[in-house]
Parts: C-alpha cells; sequence; structure tokens
C-alpha cells in the first residue's frame, strides 16, 4: 500500500510539472503571435498612404488624408499666414535667447507640412512608426512632435549658437550698451552654467504648449570681485566730431564719448545677489553728427551762386579770369576757416601763367599781369554773400565796374587790399568755380540746414565835390543783407556795406571858367564789413546777376 500511495504521487508530479511546461509554452506563444501581429501591423501601418488618424496641425485636422489632400486644407485653412511664433528665454545678465518657429521646423508651407504629418509613422523603422501610429490613435501625437522632427535640429542650432555668443559676452565680464546707456555686468558671471539639453527640452515644450516664454535658473556661483578701475580705462572715450579732411577729402571717423562713476559701480555691485545683472549708469555724450551723417549731408545744397560774363575781354585778361577761377575752385572750408583770396591764389606772375591785361593803378587803367581776377573775386564776393557768409575783409574798387552790382565788388592786389571771408556755418562749405563761353560761375555749395536765403538790395546816391557842391564826382552805394526764412518771412535786414565810387576825370563836369588848379574828388570812406544777422539762413538767388560787361579789372 505505502509503495502504491508513493507511485500516485509520483505520477501526480510528473502531471504537473508537464502541465507548467504546457502554460509557459502557450504564453510564449501568445506573446510571439502577438508580437508577429504587432510586427505586421506596424509594416502595414508605416506603408499606408494616408497619414495616421487624429493628425491635427495648426487646429486642422488632415488625419486619413493624402499627403495632396492635406496640403489642399492646409492652404485652404491659411496654413501660410501661421506660424510666426517664437520663444524667448533670459539668462543671467540680461541675455535673451530667441527662438522662431521657423527656426523650429514649425513654420513650414503647406506643402512641408503636409509632407511632415505624412513622415510621422512613415519613417520605416518599425518600431518607431508603430509608437508613432498609436501615439496618433490615442491622440497624443502634437503638431510639435510632427513638425518639429521635420527640423529637430533647429532648435539646438539655435541655442548652441546662442551660448557660444552668451560664453563670450561672461568671458568678457561686461557688456558697453551705448543706446541704454549702461554698462551691465552679470555677479557671479564666470561661474554661471547652463545645461544645453535642458534648455532645447524646455524650448520644444513651449511651443507645444504655445507657450512664449521659458523659465530657466542657471547655475551661479559666489561671485568673485571686480576691479571697476580697470573697466573704467578700459571703456572711458572722449567724445570726437566727424570732420572734414581737405587733405584726404574725406569725412573723419566720429567717436561716442563714455565714461562712469567707478564709486556707484563699485556700490551697486555690492547690493546685487550672485546671478544679478549689475546696470551701472553710463555718461554718454554723442558727435553732433555721426560720419556716415555728415557724408549724406555733405556739399549736399548750392548755398549761394553768381554768374558773370567776360565775352569782350582781350585774351590775356580772359586768361587771367579763368587761371584765377581755377585756382579757387575745389577749395574746402570747415566751420570757422577763413578763406583769403590772395593766399589761395597765390602771386600774380608770369611764371605763375598769368598775363598782361588792363588793370587799376594810381587811378588809370594800365597794363598789369594779372589785370582781371578782380573779376572773380568780386563773383566770389556775390556767390558768399548770397550763401550768407561773414566777409572778414572786402574792398570796392576805386572807379565803378560793370560785371556786378553797385556796392558787390571786392578788389584784390597782391600785398592789399585783400578779401577774405569765413565759414561761419555749421557745415563745411566747398567754392566751384567754372568757365564756359566767357562766363564765369562761382557757386557755394554746403548744407542748408532751415531753406533760409539771402537776397541783396542797395541804395545808391551822388558824390557831390564839397567845395564845388554841384560838382558830382562819384557814387556811393550802400548794400544790405536781407535774410528771409523758407516761407519768405523776413528775419533780419542789415547794413552791409558802403562803397564810394570815383569817376573818371574825364567825366568830372567841373564849373567854367575852369579853377586854377583842378580840385581832387571827395575821397571815398575806407570799406569796412558790418556784423552779420544772428540768424544762418541760406538760399541761392533767384536768379544770378550778369550785368554788361566792361573791361574793368
Amino acid at each position: 500500500m505505502a509503495r502504491k500511495r508513493q507511485g500516485e504521487n509520483l505520477h501526480r508530479r510528473k502531471k504537473k510539472k508537464s502541465g507548467g511546461k504546457t502554460a509557459v509554452l502557450a504564453v510564449v506563444l501568445i506573446v510571439v503571435l502577438v508580437a508577429a501581429l504587432a510586427l505586421v501591423g506596424a509594416m502595414v501601418v508605416g506603408k499606408t498612404s494616408t497619414i495616421h488618424p487624429n493628425m491635427v496641425i495648426g487646429g486642422i485636422d488632415i488625419g486619413g488624408m493624402t499627403v495632396s489632400e492635406a496640403e489642399k486644407a492646409l492652404t485652404a485653412a491659411g496654413w501660410e499666414t501661421q506660424g510666426d511664433a517664437e520663444v524667448s528665454v533670459t539668462l543671467p545678465g540680461d541675455y535673451k535667447i530667441t527662438v522662431t518657429s521657423e527656426e523650429a521646423g514649425l513654420k513650414t508651407s503647406s506643402r512641408e507640412a503636409a509632407e511632415a504629418a505624412y513622415a510621422y509613422g512613415h519613417s520605416g523603422n518599425i518600431l518607431n512608426d508603430l509608437k508613432a501610429y498609436f501615439r496618433c490613435i490615442t491622440g497624443k501625437a502634437t503638431a510639435a512632435d510632427v513638425l518639429s522632427s521635420a527640423n529637430a535640429e533647429g532648435i539646438r542650432a539655435k541655442v548652441e549658437a546662442a551660448l557660444t555668443e552668451y560664453d563670450a559676452f561672461l568671458k568678457q565680464g561686461y557688456r558697453v550698451d551705448i543706446e541704454k546707456a549702461k554698462l551691465e555686468l552679470v555677479k557671479g558671471g564666470e561661474s554661471v552654467r547652463v545645461d544645453a539639453d535642458e534648455l532645447c527640452g524646455l524650448i520644444v515644450k513651449a511651443f507645444e504648449v504655445k507657450a512664449t516664454t521659458v523659465d530657466y535658473t542657471a547655475t551661479v556661483d559666489a561671485a568673485e570681485s571686480v576691479d571697476f578701475k580697470k573697466i573704467h580705462d578700459e571703456v572711458y572715450t572722449e567724445a570726437v566730431e566727424a570732420k572734414y579732411d581737405a587733405e584726404t577729402k574725406k569725412v573723419t571717423e566720429s567717436a561716442v564719448g563714455v565714461d562712469f562713476d567707478v564709486e556707484k559701480a563699485q556700490k551697486l555691485w555690492d547690493a546685487a545677489e550672485p546671478g544679478d545683472t549689475v546696470a551701472v549708469p553710463l555718461e554718454i555724450t554723442k558727435p553732433k553728427y555721426t560720419s556716415e551723417q555728415l557724408n549724406k549731408m555733405l556739399f549736399h545744397d548750392k548755398l549761394g551762386a553768381q554768374t558773370t560774363v567776360y565775352r569782350s575781354s582781350s585774351e590775356g585778361r580772359a586768361t587771367n579770369v579763368e587761371l584765377s577761377a581755377a585756382k579757387i575752385n575745389g577749395v574746402v572750408l570747415n566751420p570757422g576757416e577763413v578763406f583769403s583770396y590772395n593766399d589761395v591764389v597765390g602771386k600774380r606772375t608770369a611764371e605763375a601763367g598769368f598775363k598782361l591785361a588792363g588793370a587799376y593803378a594810381g587811378g588809370k587803367v594800365v597794363q598789369e599781369i594779372g589785370g582781371g581776377i578782380c573779376q572773380t573775386s568780386s563773383t566770389l564776393y556775390c556767390a558768399a554773400l548770397f550763401a550768407n557768409l561773414e566777409i572778414t575783409r572786402r574792398d570796392c574798387h576805386m572807379f565803378a565796374v560793370g560785371y556786378v552790382p553797385w556796392g558787390m565788388d571786392a578788389t584784390v592786389s597782391w600785398g592789399g587790399p585783400e578779401f577774405k571771408f569765413k565759414n561761419n556755418r555749421e557745415f563745411p562749405i566747398k567754392i566751384v568755380a567754372k568757365t564756359e563761353n566767357r562766363e564765369l560761375t562761382i557757386e557755394i555749395w554746403g548744407t542748408d540746414v532751415d531753406g533760409s536765403y539771402v537776397e541783396m538790395t542797395n541804395s545808391v546816391s551822388t558824390v557831390y565835390d564839397k567845395k564845388y557842391p554841384k560838382v558830382a564826382v562819384g557814387t556811393r552805394a550802400v548794400t544790405y543783407r536781407n535774410v528771409y526764412d523758407k516761407d519768405g518771412n523776413l528775419l533780419s535786414r542789415t547794413k552791409e556795406d558802403v562803397s564810394v565810387y570815383n569817376y573818371h576825370p574825364e567825366d568830372i563836369k567841373w564849373p567854367s571858367p575852369s579853377p586854377s588848379a583842378t580840385p581832387k574828388p571827395t575821397a571815398k570812406p575806407t570799406a569796412k564789413p558790418t556784423s552779420q544777422p544772428t540768424a544762418q539762413p541760406t538760399h541761392t538767388p533767384a536768379a544770378t546777376v550778369t550785368p554788361t560787361d566792361t573791361l574793368a579789372p
């Protein structure tokens, strides 16, 4: 009986062991079957011609559509105008990194978006396609998953490039912001650490939930001390105004003046916590005009002009007019500089190319080297008046000339008299002298700041001999400078100068019988320039004056 029971127990153990093996085998077979079915399913869904279900992009459900159908649906819904979002994160030092939807792969054409949607779950990787399919059918696939995968490296590339610049900023130790007038430092900036992987993940998530900013806290250790005196020496600069260099014929470089209070900067630093941005106020002194601005305004406007003629002049006189005009052509005066006619034209000699021509000397017309150059100085004088420039030295002729109006001539001679004027304007001026068809035109170019202009008027009267009050011996002309604003309103009227011209002896009609000794005409007063109006308007006269040509010097 005992043996029988032992045999029965052994039989039961064998039967139980055989049943366990069968169960395990069944489970394995089921798992294999499921895996096979999943594999087949994955292969099937990975090769379908339509986008997986529940695919929603920009609020547009394109699930179950072909790429072409999805493209049309996205276009019809205005997809091309969507996707202009951006996500930004601010790091210590107020350093902002911004990633646009285009950089994140979210700004695409309708065709690109449709193709990206189809590619999600149709990559050819069976396991990844199966996961993507299940995310779609469960409604967990998002537009960020789909579209960022089309350009997954976009965010990473932007972040890494920005962090490279950020590292350079931290190594510099400070940043100068001229526009905001502040010097910025990060307290503890030398120890700031940023996890690029974490930051990229947060930005991807922000696009997914349509957030515009990311909250990220960088790791910052205790701060080291800062030598603000050293920084001051590196930052400090004096303001430099842009000017025209007559030698190089170029505008010099301007510079912004930068300064700050070292003691105040130290106090701000001491009060800050590690990771804080310390903003030290800067004292910024900007030049009135930058080099770029001055280049644009330089010699932009014709400020004054005058034309005179010398058609009846001899060849010698014509040569002298043209040669002297060529010598003053292109001369540039910076603000405050004075033009000297004799200095610029030089001594009139045959070696310099000047010819014999008629000139006034000792009250007579004589042949002299350089005769006729007074026409150039007089024409220039008129142009300077119309440009509203300050005349510092001018003398009228002993006898009247016919190429400019009364009181608007300027006689010159080597050693004196002299003609000078000053550039009392804000910008450089340039003299442009042209001769063509026996006409001399002199223009002054500069920068018209307000559109105002000058008109010249005169008052002309006869001068009589003191001993013989009825005998006319000359002409007196008083000139006035009238300055108008751009709308034609008179700003100022100033007496410019007084000019007295003697009659030629043969033109004076003395009483009969003639006096035993020929009286001398009344001496002309010394011509002195008057003070200039306070306003600085300028304008080219409406019409240049071209009076009758004479042989007068």
